[in-house]
């Protein structure tokens, strides 16, 4: 057989022998395919629900329960509960009316006193419209109210929640049609029953928020199959609309069809419905897996005729073919370490902690660039609160040769903190066994970790904490500008803190901060607002109140505190900075300008109050009271 003609026979042989193999595999391929695409299905709907209802709506949810609490536990609705006078009352409807305007989604919140009649109504004709103050004409007796008679029967710790449902007016529902959902809690004087409090939310945004969705369609049914939400507007609440909905015009096999996905939602709407979030996938989402699956397929069984050819030549040809496509193989491989540079945040190190290698994602998430990098210190990214127990578990771990798992906060080059969820792979010197470099494989968790500390109450000493009181600021800077009011800021420190710690220990130290911020708290005026704005600081803001008005309440403070035995750890004192709100005044001069005189205070011995003023001037030397 010639030359030519063998190689001609033996491409054909090749080929042929490439389809075969090609149609056989293709063939087993798609069928596993189109049996593996339910179950992407599946883990696409846990994926959705996970993140919009697990994270996104329970959250929301969580948070209204913690504004209710706060709202019940505050000075203000205590005071009111005790003395019903009207500037009490005034009080309350701008808590009400700042709580409302602040959470878009808060539809009205109510004061009903113990005989059931409406006291207090703040509301909201829908979710973009500011919150007002109901007349006292319009208010309405709710004893025979089904949740009057249900909260008003709770325990003073416990939290009611109702029904989702259509909102109604002399048990007539309205129109245009308002989805609810009620909260609501008993309120107490003195362990007698006082009234309820009560939170109303816009259901419809909440609801079209978290079943928004390119690839599926979401249903929410309750124990009885009635929709509560459906794609099609006119079938949501059809049990209120007196709208029959047989569950299988939807889904003709049923809940247990293998392409339905149901998911119990009765750890987040805490109510009697049982209700079910339903998923179901958008028709033409399925149709587009599998003709992906059908396109890969049909690619495959080109590539492998494409392959098998290219073989038959080079089998058939020479050996240069072979060197072409392992070029070609490792442009591919250069391709995927650039993804691998780019996507993912990965750096080595030597056993010092010296950087040696760095990927882009890592240089974009600290924001040093790879030159400010490579032979610097991961130091340079540490964030100085991060806990040292952490890092020397970490290097313990990993001279050991083993791989370290954990979490760690770090600071970019702009200050800004970021969490990493780190994987440490150490490289051990084989000659003498010692580490010789690490590898690190991070996934950025940020958000993560905001969403966990968006919670509004400081947990260890039970007031606000430095996120709500920036939201408080912002609205009181608001309103005084606008009405020409007085406004005073109060910043506390407690005097060698840190000694505390140091000498009696963490607990102690947390002990002491949760005894002065208690002590504060009973010695406020219900009109002050008072959280804890970080470490052992603490921040006030008096509504209505000018500098000299504020030094006397600081000046009380300051006493209560320099008179009172801590348990363990003796006298302790506070040093505070007053700043009175001036025109032009924004959130930043004004924390500036307080904290400028608790530095003057804290420079003057300690222990003292300070106002701050443009002009330095000076009062009776044996005084407690000092200006910058």
């Amino acid at each position: 057989m010639k030359h030519k003609n063998f190689r001609k026979l033996f491409t054909i042989y090749f080929i042929t022998f490439g389809i075969l193999i090609s149609l056989m595999g293709a063939s087993i391929n798609y069928y596993i395919q189109t049996m593996q695409a339910n179950k992407i299905l599946s883990q696409k709907a846990s994926e959705v629900f996970q993140i919009r209802n697990e994270n996104e709506l329970k959250y929301y949810l969580n948070h209204l329960d913690n504004t209710l609490k706060s709202i019940k536990n505050s000075r203000l609705m205590q005071d009111f509960i005790s003395s019903k006078n009207l500037y009490n009352k005034e009080k309350i409807n701008d808590l009400f009316l700042s709580t409302s305007n602040a959470n878009e989604l808060i539809m009205r919140i109510r004061y009903i006193d113990k005989n059931g009649k409406e006291v207090i109504l703040v509301d909201k004709n829908n979710s973009k419209n500011n919150s007002f103050v109901e007349n006292d004409s319009n208010l309405k007796d709710q004893k025979e109210s089904d949740y009057f008679k249900k909260i008003s029967k709770l325990d003073n710790s416990n939290i009611w929640y109702s029904k989702l449902k259509l909102v109604t007016t002399n048990q007539e529902i309205e129109k245009p049609y308002k989805p609810t959902f009620i909260i609501g809690t008993p309120l107490f004087n003195k362990n007698n029953f006082d009234g309820i409090l009560v939170i109303n939310i816009f259901l419809n945004d909440l609801l079209k928020m978290v079943a928004n969705s390119t690839i599926f369609n979401h249903y929410i049914i309750d124990k009885d199959n009635n929709y509560i939400f459906h794609p099609n507007e006119e079938f949501s609440f059809s049990s209120y609309k007196n709208i029959k909905r047989d569950i299988k015009e939807d889904f003709p096999n049923g809940l247990n069809d293998s392409e339905v996905f149901t998911y119990s939602l009765e750890n987040i709407f805490k109510n009697e419905e049982n209700l079910l979030m339903v998923i179901k996938a958008k028709d033409n989402y399925k149709n587009e897996i599998f003709l992906d699956k059908l396109k890969t397929l049909v690619l495959l069984l080109f590539i492998t005729l494409f392959l098998s050819f290219i073989m038959a030549v080079m089998m058939s040809n020479t050996p240069i073919m072979l060197e072409r496509e392992l070029f070609k193989a490792h442009e591919d491989l250069n391709e995927f370490k650039e993804i691998i540079n780019k996507y993912v945040i990965t750096y080595s190190a030597k056993n010092d902690g010296t950087i040696i290698e760095s990927s882009e994602a890592f240089e974009k998430v600290s924001g040093y660039s790879k030159e400010e990098l490579i032979g610097n210190k991961i130091s340079i990214i540490k964030h100085p609160t991060e806990d040292k127990e952490t890092i020397k578990n970490l290097l313990n771990t990993i001279r050991k040769n083993q791989i370290w798992i954990g979490i760690i906060k770090n600071k970019t080059k702009d200050g800004r903190e970021f969490w990493l969820e780190q994987t440490i792979i150490p490289k051990i010197d084989e000659k003498n066994h010692s580490l010789k470099k690490y590898l690190s494989v991070s996934i950025d968790i940020t958000d993560k970790k905001l969403l966990e500390e968006m919670a509004s109450i400081d947990k260890l000493t039970g007031i606000y904490n430095r996120r709500m009181l920036d939201e408080f600021l912002q609205k009181t800077i608001d309103v005084v500008s606008r009405h020409n009011e007085e406004l005073s800021l109060i910043i506390i420190d407690i005097d060698y803190f840190k000694n505390v710690n140091d000498t009696y220990g963490h607990v102690e130290g947390d002990n002491v901060l949760f005894q002065v911020s208690k002590i504060i708290s009973e010695n406020l005026r219900s009109s002050d607002i008072f959280g804890r704005y970080g470490g052992e600081e603490f921040l006030i803001i008096c509504t209505k109140t000018d500098k000299n008005s504020a030094f006397i309440l600081a000046e009380k403070l300051r006493n209560a505190i320099k008179n009172h035995e801590f348990p363990n750890v003796g006298e302790k004192t506070i040093s505070l900075g007053i700043a009175e709100f001036e025109k032009n005044d924004k959130v930043k001069s004004l924390l500036e300008k307080a904290d400028l005189a608790l530095y003057k205070a804290k420079n003057n011995g300690r222990n003292k109050t300070i106002i701050y003023e443009k002009e330095i001037k000076s009062l009776d030397k044996n005084s407690n009271f000092y200006y910058i």
